[in-house]
């Protein structure tokens, strides 16, 4: 049996989705979600950052697959009925990507590259001494499945880790913090803070001038989550002030960037273009194909997302 699965996908083109799913899941014939002849007979859409039209096409939507593991913006869309349910993609190569970009990311700040690139512009020739890694404290605030892979792969470096999530969570090596009253005694005892929470309503704007004020001065940050989750002018004047050594941010509140933003020549700053972690073609078609086959089994897929929770 073939099932007619419909794509969105908010990019120049979805051909290599399509021509992966056509590969890989042949039985489920994924086309264009403008294509689809009988849209009423649709139950399940592959999306990412769908228009308002895609779910009034389908009336009969059971549940949507994120191609993506952030979900704010479907969470967050007007046109989303109640009883759609929504499934997100869960690491399909992200974990590896982002292990690599928080510990070249915290090595750059470990080992004093920043302090030298700076010395290069000037010309200036000076070591500085190496602290064991255990020395040097790194924070991950959030610690799902990829900020717990993060942790992983830092503790193998010898780094002193904690970290903060909502609910608690026990680790092997992580000292945890748990909820608000934790937050700045976390916060605290940080001198690279490695962001990777989900975008909520709790965790909107949560890095902050008030909240990066508690980081012990010379910090630095590390945000590869989403942009809204910082505070870009508080960064700026952190960053200024000296309080913050410095800040490597992924995820801006505008992206792309625009050329003329100021943020472009910030001193200390880092940007790089939301290129963190990408989901691989391949691993992310496997996925969404075997949740879609579970449940056409009426079986329970992965990935759900609970709308409560934000993720």
């Amino acid at each position: 049996m073939t099932i007619e699965c419909p794509i969105y996908y908010e990019e120049e083109s979805a051909q290599h989705w399509l021509d992966a799913f056509s590969r890989q899941c042949p039985h489920l014939d994924v086309k264009e979600w403008q294509q689809v002849e009988r849209p009423e007979e649709v139950h399940y859409g592959i999306v990412w950052r769908p228009s308002a039209e895609f779910f009034a096409h389908f009336p009969n939507l059971k549940a949507v697959l994120n191609l993506g593991a952030g979900v704010d913006g479907i969470l967050h869309h007007p046109q989303l009925p109640d009883s759609i349910q929504i499934l997100r993609l869960e690491n399909a190569g992200m974990g590896a990507q982002m292990n690599e970009y928080f510990a070249y990311h915290v090595m750059h700040y470990h080992r004093h590259m920043d302090r030298y690139n700076t010395q290069q512009d000037r010309a200036q020739w000076q070591a500085f001494p190496v602290a064991p890694a255990k020395n040097f404290r790194v924070g991950i605030l959030g610690l799902g499945e990829l900020g717990s892979s993060v942790a992983a792969c830092l503790q193998s470096f010898g780094y002193t880790l904690s970290g903060w999530s909502r609910s608690a969570k026990t680790l092997e090596g992580v000292k945890s913090y748990t909820g608000t009253d934790q937050l700045n005694q976390f916060l605290s005892e940080v001198d690279a803070l490695c962001c990777l929470l989900p975008l909520t309503d709790a965790t909107r704007d949560i890095l902050n001038k008030d909240t990066m004020s508690k980081l012990p001065k010379g910090a630095v940050i590390i945000n590869a989550a989403r942009g809204d989750h910082l505070v870009e002018e508080d960064l700026v004047e952190l960053l200024n002030s000296g309080h913050l050594r410095g800040a490597v941010v992924d995820t801006l509140r505008t992206e792309p960037l625009p050329s003329n933003s100021p943020l472009w020549n910030q001193p200390g700053l880092i940007i790089t273009p939301h290129c963190a972690a990408q989901s691989w073609l391949e691993p992310s078609v496997a996925q969404i194909g075997n949740n879609i086959d579970a449940m056409l089994a009426g079986q329970q897929p992965s990935g759900i997302v609970e709308r409560n929770r934000g993720y």
